[in-house]
């Protein structure tokens, strides 16, 4: 398998046509693909050039005999003399040399024994043969091996481990189709880019279930298992150690990364040290801490797998003690304690549930279960109910969660500080889990009089979150400035102030808020729905540039953590964002993502907002298919009382009533929609509403509901909205030519399309044939710009009207290369009469050669409409 080969590829064969080299030397670690290019490029020096290829394998069970790898060319393997079996060798090699050029592949140079080795450096040295070999990272290659790239004789090509887009290709051509960005990256953390790991990593997991092909696209359903192959393969390395060397590989596999110390505590140094030279661990320095690991992820899988039961309990016991003596001060050093006591079977409750909510933060579920279940289980605590409840929460499985707390709330130890934070997850998972709002405003307004102000504060910042996701967000804003004039410096209140007044129409001011909060009290937790509401004030404040790399680094970060919350909530923030830019496709394609995400993780509220997203993005782009199928997929998803961001979903409907020939309803609609959200107090979104009601013909019905709008709308995008809108209802295009240019300049490709439109429409019913033309060409070039479409559609150029089907004629015959005398006599017209047309056209189009005719014409040609 070549795939991310090609270079390599390359650099192998010219060391191959060099006449100044006698050989080519592979060297990378196990699995990395040296036999795969050997064998490629062996293949293709015989195609290309004519050789003979004789292809060996060495290995180490034949290593003690001497010139048993080259027993094929003599048709005998019994040992015999030494100097004979050399001698012939060589000149039954010398004898194919004279008739054809010899190319020697040796895999696994470094198993040859001592007299091969020898013999293949003087058949270099002496150009019978041209030596490719390949040998093993980390271990020593026979002297005259190593002598032919010392001494110039052949070139060392080291082969690295390809890239994580490599290894996503690998992966895709052992599935046989595309494979999930998460899938992807769990693939590169895992196999680090060795191909063989790769293959194998994906093969154990296609057998064991934990794969789903859906929709064309492959995706975890569950962990991924390497094969028993390359278990066994790694199992008969490990076989090769001492019993010292796989005792201290074992600690390392079940430590890791661990410092060096806490190894050498449990392990001698010096079998480390061989360990680390043979390549199975490294060591590298982490601030001022040497930690070591083993070399390869699928090793310590291997290991852990391989080894005794009874041993790793040991093992573990030990290296829990030792960190425990020295006294744990690190999250690490925690984490670490209480997992190998528990796999140990130690109890500890209060370790457990403590490293619960660690593992939790650390985005491990299934160790944050393992912790949170053992904690309660041996002694069910106000603290280790949380931790379960939490847990249980985050894996989707929210009424488990309901249920453990429900249990909870009943127990008379615990104190009413406690029985409060009991109450406070519980509404929490009625809200976010089970989508139960009024259940959840009755526990989070029924929280115990006596409990802390701090317990207070956040929920009382959960009440005004649950108003503001409800779309109530006049009541939701209120709730939250007077916790914040009260004191409260709480994430929950400035996620709630934040949110908000970015829906309120103040998204600058929510903006600089939420900017002030993080440099003072720094970056929430990225579970809450903080950076979520940051980024509804970036994307409607013109911010687009800054929140689009923001989101691409999240989404990297999200992918190696496997955060799955994470990842649905940025795939839904790119979603919007591509929408505003103009890439609807692209739009579309993380919408569906954001979906699958949520429907893995049981968020409804998130699968809702995602096929809302998609439906808009679908219905602007025309996609008449996909929006009908989100629209009929989004029917059959239960309601959610979390409707501020279906929004998308109702403007989607009302772009796809518009195509589908019902423009006039599609307005009504959405005019009373926004007349609603005015109400509420969702201003932004019903600004961006009666743009949409602007854009699909109501201008002026769209301005007299915007005009109801009492609220000083900041940021930059709002009042280019309403310039929009405004100028659009008066015909100004000079006007509307200001607001495309500023929509552009902010990354609004979207809205400045339709400005640019806007701008031309206007033009073509004034008369003004050049200047419609030049904003014909701008929209064009804007969505050529975004990667949707090559050009403007028929429709669009049609509504043009430009030029009549004659002018069309004679147009595309003068662009063919035709004289006007040749276009008179093929359209039975006087040649006068074709030059009073042609310059109606020069007119029209704004040009005035046939060159410049050329350039304006290929759109509306390409387009099917001459």
């Amino acid at each position: 398998m070549l795939v991310g080969r090609t270079s390599e590829l390359e650099l192998i064969l010219q060391a191959v046509n060099r006449a100044d080299l006698a050989g080519a030397v592979l060297c990378g670690p196990p699995g990395v693909g040296k036999s795969t290019l050997l064998a490629a490029v062996a293949a293709e020096s015989a195609r290309q050039h004519g050789f003979e290829v004789i292809h060996l394998h060495a290995n180490r069970a034949t290593s003690t005999i001497p010139l048993f790898v080259f027993s094929s060319l003599l048709g005998r393997t019994d040992a015999g003399a030494t100097i004979e079996r050399f001698v012939e060798v060589r000149e039954a090699l010398r004898e194919m040399s004279a008739r054809r050029p010899l190319l020697l592949a040796i895999d696994d140079a470094h198993e040859l024994d001592d007299a091969s080795a020898v013999l293949v450096s003087q058949l270099a040295r002496e150009s019978t043969a041209f030596v490719l070999a390949s040998v093993r990272a980390a271990e020593p290659a026979p002297e005259p091996i190593a002598a032919l790239w010392v001494e110039g004789i052949a070139v060392r090509i080291d082969i690295a481990p390809l890239s994580r887009e490599e290894s996503g290709m690998v992966a895709g051509s052992v599935l046989g189709g595309l494979i999930d960005p998460g899938l992807e990256a769990e693939i590169w953390r895992r196999a680090s880019g060795n191909p063989l790991h790769i293959r194998e990593l994906i093969l154990g997991s296609r057998d064991t279930g934990s794969l789903e092909l859906v929709d064309d696209v492959w995706s975890r359903t569950g962990d991924l298992v390497i094969s028993g192959a390359l278990t066994d393969l790694i199992g008969q390395r490990v076989a090769r150690l001492s019993a010292a060397e796989q005792s201290a590989l074992c600690a390392v596999a079940l430590a890791e990364p661990a410092g060096v110390a806490l190894i050498e505590a449990v392990a001698d140094s010096e079998v480390l040290v061989a360990l680390e030279q043979a390549g199975l661990v490294s060591v590298q320095l982490d601030r001022r801490r040497l930690t070591v690991r083993i070399a390869h992820p699928t090793y310590g899988e291997a290991v852990r797998a391989m080894t005794s039961q009874l041993r790793v309990r040991t093992m573990r016991r030990e290296l829990a003690a030792a960190i425990t003596a020295w006294g744990a001060k690190r999250l690490d050093d925690l984490i670490q304690v209480a997992t190998w006591r528990l796999d140990a079977g130690d109890s500890d409750s209060e370790l457990f549930a403590t490293a619960a909510f660690e593992a939790l933060r650390r985005h491990d579920m299934d160790l944050a279960e393992r912790l949170a279940v053992a904690a309660h289980d041996e002694l069910p605590t106000a603290f280790s109910a949380r931790a379960l409840a939490m847990t249980r929460h985050l894996l989707g499985r929210h009424g488990e969660a309901l249920a453990v707390l429900d249990t909870a709330r009943t127990n008379t130890d615990f104190g009413p500080h406690d029985l409060a934070r009991i109450e406070l997850l519980q509404g929490l998972v009625l809200a976010r889990g089970e989508g139960d709002y009024t259940a959840a405003v009755s526990v989070l307004h029924a929280i115990s009089a006596d409990a802390t102000d701090r317990v207070r504060r956040r929920a009382s910042a959960m009440l005004a979150l649950i108003s503001l996701l409800q779309g109530r967000v006049t009541d939701g804003l209120g709730s939250a400035e007077q916790l914040i004039i009260a004191g409260a410096s709480d994430p929950e209140a400035y996620t709630a102030l934040v949110g908000s007044m970015a829906v309120h129409g103040q998204p600058g001011r929510a903006l600089a808020l939420a900017d002030d909060f993080v440099r003072s009290h720094g970056e929430p937790d990225p579970r809450s729905l903080f950076p979520d509401f940051r980024w509804v004030a970036m994307i409607d404040a013109g911010r687009l540039v800054e929140m689009e790399a923001e989101l691409d680094t999240a989404w990297t970060i999200a992918l190696e953590q496997g955060d799955r919350h994470r990842q649905a909530r940025l795939a839904l923030a790119l979603a919007v964002l591509h929408v505003d830019t103009g890439q609807l496709t692209a739009s579309m394609a993380w919408a569906e993502r954001s979906a699958s995400l949520a429907r893995s993780i049981g968020e409804r509220f998130g699968i809702r907002w995602a096929l809302s997203a998609r439906l808009l993005a679908a219905s602007k782009l025309g996609d008449l298919a996909a929006a009908k199928a989100a629209s009929a997929t989004l029917s059959e998803v239960p309601g959610h009382p979390a409707e501020l961001f279906e929004i998308y979903g109702r403007r989607g409907a009302g772009w796809l009533s518009a195509a589908l020939g019902r423009s006039s309803d599609a307005c009504d609609d959405l005019l009373s929609f926004a007349t609603q959200l005015i109400e509420d107090g969702s201003i932004t979104h019903a600004v961006r509403t009666l743009v949409d009601v602007a854009c699909l013909g109501e201008p002026g019905h769209a301005l007299e509901v915007l005009n109801t709008i009492n609220v000083e709308l900041d940021g930059d995008l709002m009042p280019l909205c309403v310039a929009f809108v405004t100028a659009l209802a008066a015909a100004d295009a000079a006007e509307l030519e200001s607001v495309s240019i500023g929509f552009e300049q902010h990354g609004y490709g979207n809205l400045a399309v339709a400005a640019a439109l806007a701008t031309r429409d206007i033009y073509v019913r004034s008369g003004r044939s050049r200047d419609a033309n030049g904003w014909t060409r701008k929209a064009e070039q804007l969505l050529s710009g975004s990667g949707e479409l090559p050009g403007l559609s028929s429709a669009e150029l049609d509504s043009v009207a430009t030029l009549t089907r004659r002018e069309r004629q004679i147009a595309h015959l003068v662009t063919q290369g035709y004289t006007n005398r040749e276009v008179a006599e093929s359209s039975f017209l006087s040649i006068r009469t074709v030059e009073n047309h042609l310059a109606r056209i020069y007119q029209k189009l704004g040009v005035r050669s046939r060159a410049e005719l050329a350039s304006a014409l290929t759109p509306l040609l390409a387009s099917g409409t001459h």
